[in-house]
């Protein structure tokens, strides 16, 4: 029975589902190794915006305590480690290294304890396909002088949570996967997570293999369906416009399809998606086999981009305000944004650039990025001001309005069909013009 939780992890991940767990009444132990963040927690700070989060943290405050010291660890039943598996483009499958360093410290903590109890190892952070049973389990059976699956437990629950959805997401999944090569980690582990997840979530246990695999194979299916949606509005705008949000509606009522992700807008991004249809190619790729439909898919978020600098270059733009900062609306979180790639796109072209964000800590972080380069305004009416053409980059319900708010001369692109109501400028790619009944 597991009564005391350890945490690996605190991240924009990490730290919400370590809180619901200590919610929940389970005593939890969250480590990581930045001391600023441990005391920025213990003084009550979060480091980050996610809706809901700082409701969640002040709950959780009973059970949960934050530390820098992996040896507060050595008193519990379950580990769980969610921290960084990075990648890049010289080097697209994801490493490994701070999952299996966390694992040795864990391993040095309990071989250290005068009587050996079980003890459930969960990872959650993203990895490629055989990396458990080929690396994480030697790790975790040389450090521990014993057996997976007699002596301890080890288990992969990956996630599958959007960012500022993170604390709903944790506990209203589609499903809890639950990756278990024989023993009793498996059930220990879907026992665990029940603790947090809705009663109705069904739950999937696969080989530990078949459940890296699927991970990573629904975010590859998700980034297909984003770019069918992207092409149906390049193709729709050949052919004149097109109702794309009609068309993604009827065609969501089929249950082969399924609601979400077709309505045309900007390239995929954030944090996952682009990283992991390269993980998947590279894959592919070790075992001698294309992958086509993962292929076109980033050709065709390459060309969705081209698309929309398209449309803002036609109105020979001297100043663009750049709209939408963040990836998606409701987060801070500016990797793989769409927007910062059309800022750069931009300004190689020597076009004056404004931008503005909701959100204050993503302003900040495009001031940090393009510091003088651009001019990153604290106020949407300040960021239109100087502005001749405007671009929707995320559709955030604060740029509806923008038609009432743009003077008539000045040029709207809006990519997401979010903006609400007629304007002589308004320019929504691929989408026919919608008659609008006289003011």
């Amino acid at each position: 029975m597991i009564e005391r939780l350890a945490f690996f992890g605190l991240g924009k991940l990490g730290l919400p589902l370590a809180a619901l767990f200590a919610r929940s009444g389970l005593p939890t132990i969250a480590i990581d190794i930045d001391a600023a963040l441990i005391e920025r927690l213990r003084a009550g700070a979060t480091h980050f915006v996610e809706p809901g989060l700082d409701e969640l943290l002040a709950e959780a405050a009973p059970d949960i305590i934050y530390t820098t010291d992996v040896h507060a660890a050595g008193n519990t039943d379950a580990s769980i480690i969610l921290v960084a598996t990075p990648s890049d483009a010289s080097h697209p499958e994801f490493s490994s290294t701070y999952v299996e360093n966390a694992c040795k410290e864990l391993c040095a903590v309990l071989r250290a304890r005068p009587v050996w109890r079980y003890h459930l190892v969960v990872i959650s952070s993203t990895v490629t396909p055989g990396t458990m049973s080929t690396t994480i389990a030697g790790v975790l059976e040389a450090g521990l002088g014993r057996r997976v699956g007699e002596d301890f437990g080890i288990a992969y629950v990956p996630h599958f949570v959007a960012l500022g959805e993170v604390v709903a997401g944790f506990q209203r999944p589609p499903f809890l996967l639950v990756g278990s090569d024989g023993g009793t980690g498996g059930a220990h582990a879907a026992t665990l997570y029940r603790r947090i997840v809705a009663a109705e979530t069904p739950v999937r246990i696969l080989s530990l293999r078949d459940a890296e695999l699927a991970k990573i194979a629904l975010n590859v299916f998700l980034c297909m369906k984003v770019s069918f949606g992207n092409f149906l509005a390049q193709l729709g705008d050949r052919l004149g416009g097109a109702d794309l949000d009609a068309i993604a509606s009827t065609l969501s009522l089929d249950p082969r399809i399924g609601a979400g992700l077709l309505r045309g807008g900007a390239p995929f991004g954030g944090t996952c998606l682009p990283r992991d249809i390269d993980a998947f190619l590279h894959l592919a790729r070790s075992v001698r086999l294309d992958a086509p439909l993962a292929r076109a898919s980033a050709d065709v978020n390459t060309a969705q981009y081209d698309f929309i600098e398209g449309k803002v270059l036609a109105g020979e733009p001297r100043c663009v305000a750049v709209l939408g900062l963040a990836f998606k609306p409701g987060t801070p979180v500016v990797d793989g944004s769409p927007a910062f790639e059309l800022v750069r796109r931009l300004r190689d072209r020597s076009i004056r650039v404004v931008a503005f964000d909701p959100i204050e800590q993503t302003r900040a972080e495009a001031r940090e990025t393009f510091g003088r380069a651009i001019t990153c305004c604290d106020t949407l009416v300040e960021s239109l001001a100087a502005a001749d053409t405007v671009v929707v980059c995320n559709p955030d319900p604060s740029f509806a309005g923008l038609a009432t708010e743009v003077p008539a001369d000045r040029r709207i692109v809006d990519p997401w069909g979010c903006v609400r109501g007629p304007h002589p400028g308004l320019v929504q790619p691929g989408r026919a013009a919608k008659a609008h009944p006289p003011g």
